[in-house]
């Protein structure tokens, strides 16, 4: 027999049987209901012949010669290619534990032989319907998932915005930080990306960690937008010498954020920026702002930004008084480490140099 016959039109199906008079028979039925039938008499003929046409169902004979049929169920349940076709199994062999069988393995019918035409005509269409609807309520899922992805977007874009415009706010009264929150931000992500492989980070690092904390991160500052002009001083000093100074805009940076939080509760990048901003002049020995708050006590996000903003400010733009060069930028950093900073962010945070950006 032909390892596929091409007849009738609509829905294909796939019937696998050893024996050519029930081929015969089941091409015939399908015919007859207005289905095109494609036979194969063996295991490998019908899996040429699936990958082929890719058919709507599968009538599938239970004892044939080398792969029977529920090694080759099994075999079609295991591909993510053909696992969702349905298959009816088609034997003499009908009892009880062997429809168990064909339906543990996914199996979603069993017809017997002799075949009675008015049954396997019922079972066919009914499977071909149930079928139909399935595909059309996937088509369906993935339609309603596109939408919903498009309009999460949109929200996290809206989200977004909110943030990057406070930022910008801080960029504009303080001249000295010239791409400090993009190079702050993009540093974020780099050494978030690089402790997410480290044990003592995997679990608390996810994908939306990262995502979140290079938006966060920008705001660290907002705070600064409530400080007079002639405090805004060299920022390495700023930053290391005036603690009070910097525990104020700490402070304020934090309110300023909760009072935009709760008029956007659902921007979902606000509850890191606030941690950020209070947090991200603590100290690691409990010597920073505020006070008394150390070690794993400080939220990872602020740990991580205390690094990747002190980084910055040391280098400046290289052309100030106070600007240092990278390499003695890296090693404050470094000397700073188990004072300033978490230990084991500092040694991630020298492997991955390469990746910094500075102005």
């Amino acid at each position: 027999m032909e390892n596929a016959r091409e007849s009738g039109s609509g829905a294909q199906i796939v019937i696998v049987d050893d024996v050519d008079a029930n081929l015969m028979i089941l091409e015939n039925i399908i015919e007859g209901i207005g289905y095109t039938p494609r036979c194969a008499s063996s295991a490998a003929e019908a899996a040429a012949l699936i990958a082929e046409s890719r058919p709507q169902l599968i009538l599938l004979d239970v004892f044939m010669p080398e792969m029977d049929g529920y090694e080759f169920c099994e075999r079609l349940k295991e591909s993510p290619v053909t696992r969702d076709i349905p298959v009816i199994f088609i034997s003499a062999a009908d009892s009880s534990e062997d429809k168990v069988r064909g339906f543990k393995l996914g199996a979603v019918d069993y017809i017997g032989k002799p075949f009675e035409v008015t049954e396997v005509t019922m079972r066919v269409r009914n499977h071909l319907k149930i079928y139909e609807m399935q595909q059309e309520l996937e088509m369906s899922n993935r339609r309603l998932h596109t939408v919903i992805s498009s309009q999460a977007r949109r929200i996290e874009d809206e989200q977004k915005n909110i943030l990057y415009a406070l930022a910008a706010l801080t960029e504009e009264r303080d001249a000295e930080i010239d791409n400090h929150m993009e190079n702050v931000a993009h540093n974020c992500r780099m050494l978030a990306q690089g402790l997410q492989f480290s044990p003592e980070f995997d679990e608390e690092i996810s994908e939306s960690f990262i995502d979140n904390i290079e938006v966060a991160s920008r705001l660290h500052d907002i705070g600064k937008i409530q400080i007079p002009s002639d405090a805004l001083m060299n920022p390495m000093t700023f930053r290391i010498e005036h603690l009070d100074n910097s525990g104020n805009h700490a402070l304020q940076g934090a309110q300023i954020l909760e009072r935009v939080f709760q008029n956007t509760p659902k921007n979902s990048f606000l509850p890191m920026a606030i941690e950020i901003a209070r947090f991200h002049h603590a100290r690691w020995d409990g010597s920073g702002y505020p006070q008394g708050v150390s070690g794993k006590e400080i939220p990872l996000s602020a740990r991580i930004t205390m690094v990747a903003d002190l980084y910055d400010t040391l280098i400046g733009d290289g052309k100030g008084e106070n600007d240092c060069d990278e390499e003695t930028s890296l090693r404050i950093i470094e000397e700073k480490s188990n004072i300033f900073f978490d230990p084991q962010i500092v040694k991630v945070f020298l492997k991955i140099k390469r990746q910094l950006r500075h102005s």
